[in-house]
Formats: C-alpha cells, sequence, structure tokens
C-alpha cells in the first residue's frame, strides 16, 4: 500500500486533468467518509482514479493530538463538542475537552456548553424531533440538531484542509460524502443525520449514509481476500460484530460470486459498547467513595475527571484480567473524600470491597475480580445475542470483529472461548474499518447486492366491515357503508430478501384539490400484522406529498412509489393521468 504522501501525489495530476472539464455537477472525484462514533470520531477519504487501480489505497487520519506534551497521537478524536456562552461553536475533540478543563480550573466553565458522548440520544427512539434538546454536561439545552451539525461540519471542515493541502484545486463538487450510522438505528435516527449533514454543508445529492457494520464487512472482506484470497472465497457466510463505544451492531453476509454482500438477515445488536463498561466504572467508584464524593469531584474537579476518564480508557482497553489494576491520579478525589470528612478506608469498613480495594498514597488498587466485574454484563449480552443469531445461521464459520471496544482483551477472550470451533479474525486497524469501508461503499454501492427488512412496513387502511372476521370495536360508519378501520396494509414483510434500487412497491391515494397530502406509516417485527394497533405496532412517520395544484374541482388519483433496500428508504409519486408534478419524501421526524 502507498504512502499517504505518494497517494495524493498520483491522484494530483489525475484529478486536475479530469476537473478540467468538470461542471457544477457533481463528479465523485472523491469519496469522503465521516464515522460519527459515540466516543472518538474520524474520517478517511480516497480518490477514485486510485480507488480503481487499489481500492484499499484510503488516506485516514490517523494524527489526532491529545495535548499535554508527551507527543501522543491517535486515530480518532474525543466525540466532544463545545460552544460558547453564547451559543457559537468553539472547538472539538480533544480541543474541546482540553478548553473546557483549563475554563473549569479558572472557575469559568458555567456560561460555557460542553457536550460529549451525545450520538446515543438518537438510538431506540421510534420517535425523533428536529427541535429535540440535548443536556449540556451543567444542564443547560441547546437543539441536537445543532450540536449534531457543527460535529459534522468540524470534521468536514477538518478534512477539506488536509485533503486539499493535497489537490489545492479541489471542488466541492469533487467530493460525494459518506457518514456512518448504526444499522440498528431506526428510520427518524437516519433522517437526522442525513439533516444534520445538511446543515453541515453538505448537499443532499452528495451524501450517502452507510450502515456502520456493512461497510466494516466491505473493508474486512476486501483486506482478508488480500492477504488470504481463500478466507472468502464465493459462498462463504461471516457474522459481522461492531462493538463500538455505543452499540454493538450485529450482521450476517453471504460472499457472491462476484465477490459483492448478500445480507442474509436483518441487522440486529443493542446498547452493548464500551460505554457499557464506563458507566459500571462510575457505579463503582460511586460505591467506594459515595454519590455524594463523585459529585462534588465532577463539578469541581474537571481536569481531574478528565484525567481519570483518559486513565481508565486506556485501562479498560488493556485489561487482561490480571490480579490488581492501579489508578494514579486518585490524588483529588481523595481530597475531595476528605472534605466530607472521611478516608476511603473509613468508607469501605463492613462493605464486600474491605481489605480489597485499598489506597496507598495517591494511587487506587483494584482486584481484577472487581475490575472484570465491569465488563459481566456487556460481555454477557454480546456473546447471548451472537448465539440466537448465529443458531439461525449454522453454516457461518467465520467471526469478524470491529470497532474500538473489540480490541478489549476482556471481550475478546469471552468470543474465542464462546465459539471455539469458529475462525475469529479482528483486523489490526480494527477501530478503523469502518471508516475505510464507508469509503469504499461510497465508490461502489452496489457492493451491497441484497438486504433483509428488519421491519413490516405498511398503512392504515379501512376496508369493508366483515361481521365474520372483524372485531366490532372497529366497526365505523363511512361514505355510507360499514368499514373496519386500522388495517394495516403491507408493503413489504419482515425478513424479506430487498435489492437496493430495485424492489419497489406501488400504492394508489386519493387526494383533494388540497396543495398536499400525508400518508401515514407504520412498521412492526411481526411478518403478519393484522390491525396498525397491535402491539409492537408503531406509527413512525408519513409519505408527505406536494401537488401541483392546478385543479380546482374532484379528486386526483396519486401513484406513490417506496423503494426499500437502500440504508434510507425512498418515494416518488405522480398524478396518474397527467404529467402533474407531485413532490413525495419520507418523514420519520416528529
Amino acid at each position: 500500500m502507498r504512502s499517504a504522501r505518494e497517494t495524493g501525489r498520483a491522484a494530483r495530476s489525475t484529478l486536475r486533468s479530469e476537473q478540467e472539464t468538470a461542471s457544477s455537477t457533481p463528479t465523485k472525484l472523491i469519496v469522503a467518509a465521516i464515522d460519527f462514533g459515540t466516543t472518538y470520531s474520524g474520517y478517511a477519504y480516497s480518490f477514485f482514479s486510485d480507488f480503481k487501480k487499489d481500492s484499499l489505497n484510503i488516506y485516514a487520519n490517523t494524527t489526532w493530538n491529545p495535548g499535554g506534551g508527551e507527543g501522543l497521537v491517535t486515530d480518532k478524536t474525543p466525540t466532544s463538542i463545545l460552544f460558547k456562552p453564547d451559543g457559537d461553536f468553539h472547538s472539538f475533540g480533544y480541543d474541546a475537552e482540553n478548553k473546557y478543563v483549563e475554563l473549569a480550573e479558572e472557575d469559568e466553565h458555567k456560561n460555557w456548553h460542553y457536550f460529549s458522548r451525545f450520538k446515543m440520544k438518537l438510538h431506540g427512539q421510534a420517535k425523533i424531533r428536529r427541535e429535540m434538546k440535548l443536556k449540556d454536561d451543567q444542564g443547560h439545552q441547546m437543539p441536537a440538531m445543532k450540536v449534531f451539525s457543527e460535529a459534522i461540519k468540524y470534521i468536514k471542515t477538518h478534512l477539506l484542509k488536509s485533503l486539499r493541502e493535497k489537490v489545492p484545486d479541489t471542488r466541492d463538487t469533487d467530493i460525494h460524502w459518506v457518514i456512518t450510522v448504526p444499522a440498528i438505528w431506526d428510520d427518524g435516527a437516519k433522517q437526522f443525520m442525513r439533516e444534520a449533514g445538511n446543515e453541515a454543508g453538505i448537499p443532499d445529492n452528495q451524501l450517502d449514509l452507510a450502515l456502520e457494520p456493512e461497510a466494516a464487512a466491505i473493508y474486512c472482506k476486501a483486506i482478508s481476500v488480500k492477504l488470504d484470497g481463500s478466507s472468502f472465497e464465493p459462498g462463504t457466510q461471516f457474522i459481522l460484530v461492531d462493538l463500538g463505544g455505543g452499540t454493538a451492531d450485529i450482521t450476517i453476509h453471504k460472499v457472491g460470486e462476484t465477490g459483492n454482500l448478500t445480507e442474509l438477515s436483518p441487522p440486529s445488536g443493542g446498547p452493548w459498547g464500551g460505554t457499557k463498561v464506563d458507566a459500571a466504572f462510575d457505579n463503582l467508584l460511586e460505591d467506594l467513595y459515595g454519590k455524594h464524593v463523585i459529585d462534588s469531584f465532577i463539578q469541581d474537579r474537571k481536569s481531574d475527571e478528565l484525567d481519570l476518564k483518559r486513565e481508565f480508557e486506556l485501562k479498560k482497553r488493556k485489561f487482561t484480567g490480571e490480579d490488581r489494576i492501579i489508578f494514579r491520579g486518585m490524588k483529588a478525589l481523595t481530597e475531595t473524600l476528605k472534605e466530607n470528612g472521611r478516608t476511603l478506608e473509613q468508607k469501605l469498613k463492613g462493605t464486600i470491597y474491605e481489605g480489597h480495594v485499598i489506597q496507598k498514597r495517591d494511587k487506587l488498587h483494584i482486584p481484577g475480580t472487581f475490575m472484570s466485574y465491569l465488563f459481566e454484563d456487556v460481555k454477557k449480552n454480546i456473546i447471548q445475542h451472537m448465539r440466537e443469531v448465529l443458531m439461525q445461521h449454522p453454516k457461518v464459520n467465520i467471526v469478524l470483529m470491529v470497532g474500538g471496544f473489540s480490541e478489549s482483551d476482556v471481550i475478546k477472550k469471552a468470543v474465542y472461548e464462546a465459539f471455539p470451533h469458529k475462525t475469529v479474525i479482528i483486523p489490526q486497524d480494527a477501530r478503523l474499518a469502518v471508516v475505510k469501508g464507508a469509503v469504499m461503499y461510497g465508490h461502489d454501492t452496489s457492493v451491497i447486492i441484497s438486504r433483509s427488512m428488519p421491519f413490516t412496513y405498511g398503512i392504515s387502511v379501512a376496508v369493508p366491515f366483515d361481521v365474520n372476521k372483524h372485531p366490532e370495536s372497529k366497526k365505523v360508519y363511512k361514505g355510507g357503508n360499514y368499514k373496519c378501520e386500522d388495517n394495516f396494509k403491507v408493503f413489504i414483510r419482515a425478513g424479506e430478501t430487498v435489492t437496493p434500487g430495485k424492489t419497489t412497491v406501488q400504492h394508489v391515494c386519493n387526494a383533494s384539490t388540497m396543495s398536499s397530502a400525508n400518508v401515514e406509516i407504520y412498521r412492526t417485527k411481526s411478518k403478519y400484522p393484522i390491525y396498525t394497533d397491535e402491539p409492537g405496532c408503531a406509527n413512525i412517520g408519513s409519505i408527505q406529498l406536494q401537488l401541483n395544484n392546478i385543479r380546482s374541482s374532484g379528486l386526483r388519483t396519486i401513484q406513490i412509489t417506496m423503494s426499500f433496500g437502500s440504508t434510507e428508504l425512498s418515494v416518488q409519486a405522480k398524478e396518474e393521468g397527467t404529467n402533474n408534478a407531485v413532490m413525495a419524501k419520507f418523514n420519520f421526524l416528529h
């Protein structure tokens, strides 16, 4: 693989020659991917001219600097953002963390707005509002759209600066953008991220969303084939386990004859990322020192709190189950406890920690058994879910593990022990597999040839009432006849295999002379729903129609064509029998 510098030189002359005839129409000469993570974020990009020669020739920024004068650099930066008291953006990543600590040390932070690990606010919410707000470190609120869009804008700007150092004449229209999202996210969360990308200055026609485990699968297959051509022969089935800071995202794929990927089951998983271990550590500290002491420590010792978080992050990654873990920077927490009139020894007397957790000067010694407990719940959930998925796919023999949390020795050991007869592959750059795969996906979305629908989608309709099959409670009188309302008209069923760009469903509806109309969309995990108010069914949004209002009377027949199979649902509409324009779009935000 060529170096980044060589890549830049190779692309420069090609890019310039292609740009000579470029217009304002997007050219997709470069694909740039933003991996917007729960705990850490990063980016990567590649040139189309290089992609044609070697799809793995990708530049990823791996020189984020935490500061502190130690010369340390990382391949991602924290997903932390800081706003000034007036609400204007100030900084992102390590810069935001360090500036906020600096302000706190001078007690000047209280009107600033600091957010970290806010991505999970979009997880598991069937109804997300555009106007939703996030609470900052001090409990003050700010529009979530502003927080997300400014974070994306910063990463985008950082990427452009890096790119234009290599190719100064790069035009905005030369770049196609990809933002990664968890596959298990709801449609509303995906739409929120797309709109945040738009707010950050990325045009809609130059933006794709990539599902994180799919992106990782694309990259891992490519790099494994390059290193060992036998690993991913056509017909090979594998499970991809993407373990990030917030979620565990799991998919099953099969390699096709041409090397493309078929998804064999809908994406699944849960909130079982590395932050669950962080939360367990927070609970342990509260057990040891008391909630009041920890609250005071967090409020008054921001610099020490950040140091402790960074130290724990390193311990978490490297922990193997050894006898004792030593945390070195505990002076501030010890002093906070003393300010409350107690020592740690006194606090632990009579508890399960007495004689095991020991304070020596400014160091806290925690037995490996207690450290292991922090991983127990998340480890159990990941392994149990993997077992359930693999039971449905007995031909799967390869386990691909990616994401920052997959580097944890505890998690790796658990997977090896749980699946001793599977081949477990963890790429050397597992933390960058998603963002590099997203670049590859942006160049060639056809690499995913089919997906499995995670939900049944449909609408609510009224049908003629049948006394032999319809409940009396749903009987209504409409248009001179008795109807049964709330019937679930299915468009596509959970588990069905769909092809991106090819699987479509048509629906005809009537609209009045009004200039707009909505068709409400429902979904459920059930394959065969009967009514839209059954348990598990949810109204998740609508198809919005903007009509060309040229008629003065009468109903208008609108043909709606919905496309399934891509990372996002799409819809088109036309008025039957005319050339009238009908604007249609899915709206999953409330």
